[in-house]
């Protein structure tokens, strides 16, 4: 009689492992055969990502995420890619400086704990070197509640989802490839932080922070809201008015003073105002809302953001 064979049912875990191994296939082979188009590239980056969305918990999350990694910077460091869209993959920025300088590839690994981990890639072309240049932004997993002050590099992020660039200019006069971005930080089950801050790429480095803002907190390098983790804030861009306008928060209760993660936007708003090479806090801003402000309100859907 022979023998009979049983086969176990795959479980989940299984399954993500056999897709990246699939994957890990015809990607692998990227570097050998130079007909593999970028499109194919980023196919295959779809497929790495929605793994990465799908695994049921932390551990799976991170591996899968761990090879999407990889796989982009092997896509970012074709010549061609700068020139690609990244939009096709689900859950990520790509977002484009107006001037074409540069672009940031961004996204989010949200946790079982209800925080995250944040991914970017600055993309650029180097005319010196005449060559695209790639920087992994290093995630140093610092909390950004409180961190004002302090100037960051491409190798101690703080980590962040962004979801506008603004052109900027600094004090000094001549400087270039300075931004400024405005960013989301789902901070954990209590808060959620949404920052203004100050970008510079050189062919260097990347750094994060600048002493050009001036508000009733002395010498700060970006700023910063803080407010309850279920409410929606908005931060925005006003074109018309080259400013940036934001609710106004306010404690649920006046005892309650001083618990950032227990203020909610009240409808007025307040405004950084670019005066005399520095943003300005100014009170009680006029804002009209506009339909075309709505996408500002808050940053896409998709980038599971509130």
């Amino acid at each position: 009689m022979p023998t009979q064979i049983t086969f176990s049912k795959p479980n989940h875990s299984t399954l993500i492992r056999l897709l990246i191994i699939l994957l890990l296939i015809p990607i692998s082979l990227f570097a050998k055969d130079k007909e593999v188009n970028l499109s194919a590239k980023i196919r295959q980056l779809v497929e790495l990502r929605l793994a990465t969305i799908n695994a049921p918990n932390d551990e799976q999350r991170l591996t899968a995420d761990s090879e999407f990694r990889r796989f982009l910077t092997d896509a970012l460091n074709d010549p061609e890619s700068f020139k690609q869209s990244f939009d096709t993959i689900p859950q990520l920025a790509d977002l484009t400086s107006g001037d074409g300088y540069f672009r940031m590839i961004n996204w989010n690994v949200p946790l079982d704990d209800q925080t995250h981990r944040y991914r970017c890639y600055i993309q650029f072309y180097d005319k010196r070197e005449k060559e695209f240049k790639v920087f992994d932004l290093k995630q140093g997993y610092r909390d950004l509640e409180g961190e004002v002050r302090k100037v960051f590099s491409e190798k101690d992020w703080y980590g962040a989802l962004y979801y506008k660039i603004i052109p900027s200019k600094t004090r000094k006069r001549g400087t270039k490839n300075t931004y400024m971005v405005l960013g989301w930080d789902g901070h954990d089950e209590f808060s959620t932080l949404k920052v203004v801050d100050v970008i510079t790429i050189t062919a260097k480095g990347v750094r994060f922070g600048a002493d050009i803002f001036e508000t009733d907190q002395r010498n700060i390098k970006r700023f910063i809201l803080e407010y309850k983790s279920d409410a929606s804030v908005s931060l925005n861009y006003d074109h018309a008015k080259k400013r940036i306008i934001f609710n106004q928060l306010a404690p649920m209760e006046p005892d309650l003073e001083g618990m950032r993660e227990l203020y909610i936007p009240v409808m007025q708003f307040d405004a950084l105002e670019w005066k005399n090479r520095r943003w300005r806090y100014v009170t009680d801003v006029d804002v009209k809302m506009k339909d075309a402000d709505k996408e500002y309100n808050d940053p896409p859907e998709d980038q599971q953001i509130r």
